[in-house]
């Protein structure tokens, strides 16, 4: 019983002083009231685009293979070796694509503007190869056919059940290219400042996050998400830095892009 007593202080004692040396941490890398950037700048400027509809929330469900499906002559990427055809089915359409960086991600939404269901059979080639679903679409209601791990230019391919096999309805070319790219354009007075860029085709969310000295989240501290328009436009982000070393890593959430890392003494 005295061994068991005496552990008990140790554990106690070794408690106590994790509680310490926290506590002192967090008071060491608390980030300092900041004033407001060099000229008075905002804490972050320029357009966001967040995805109005977020990846993988709304996949159109898989139906089972109702048949046959009459597939049209491509060539070995994809493409129609001829010009498209006229569709089989009025009012079953794709619509606008939406292109994410996150696992390389696409919807290629369906609108069907029919008063009954209709069964699709969906094909998308990419870099030679390709992905498809079966799947169905309620009366003037959207579907959302998703496919994952598709890079660069792809073509999509819809064909409609007919009651004894699935015909060809529409043929969309289109691109998902994932590029953000983000450099330090201040450094200096405690203050630094990255400039992100997207100058891909998709959808992307990137995170910013100071590392040291003032990891805690705060308005010019800690983890930043920004949204930046695909085209290139300019986001321009301040982070406090004070006159500690300082490190600030930002990478492109769920892709295969290297992060980015910024370091400093000040």
């Amino acid at each position: 019983m005295k061994q068991f007593s005496t552990l008990k202080k140790v554990i106690s004692g070794l408690t106590l002083s994790v509680v310490l040396v926290a506590s002192s941490v967090a008071s060491t890398y608390a980030a300092p009231k900041q004033p407001a950037p060099p000229n008075g700048d905002k804490q972050v400027s320029g357009p966001q685009a967040k995805p109005p509809i977020e990846p993988g929330s709304v996949d159109a469900k898989a139906t089972e293979k109702l048949g046959t499906t009459n597939q049209l002559k491509v060539n070995s990427e994809g493409k129609l070796d001829a010009k498209p055809l006229t569709g089989s089915v009025a009012n079953v359409d794709f619509t606008s694509f939406y292109n994410y960086c996150w696992k390389n991600f696409v919807y290629t939404p369906v609108y069907n503007n029919t008063g009954s269901t209709q069964y699709l059979h969906i094909l998308v080639w990419n870099q030679g190869q390709y992905r498809d679903l079966y799947t169905s679409v309620a009366a003037y209601s959207y579907a959302y056919p998703s496919f994952y791990g598709i890079e660069g230019t792809y073509y999509a391919y819809m064909y409609v059940w007919n009651g004894s096999s699935y015909q060809y309805d529409e043929y969309v070319s289109n691109n998902n290219t994932c590029n953000v790219s983000v450099s330090r354009t201040y450094d200096t007075g405690g203050w630094v400042q990255l400039k992100i860029q997207n100058t891909g085709t998709a959808y992307a969310t990137q995170i910013s996050t100071e590392l040291a000295p003032y990891p805690g989240s705060g308005t010019y501290t800690g983890t930043q998400y920004d949204y930046p328009v695909a085209g290139g436009a300019a986001i321009y982000r301040w982070f406090y830095v004070g006159t500690q070393p300082y490190g600030i890593n930002s990478f492109t959430y769920g892709s295969s892009n290297y992060p980015y890392f910024f370091t400093g003494d000040h």
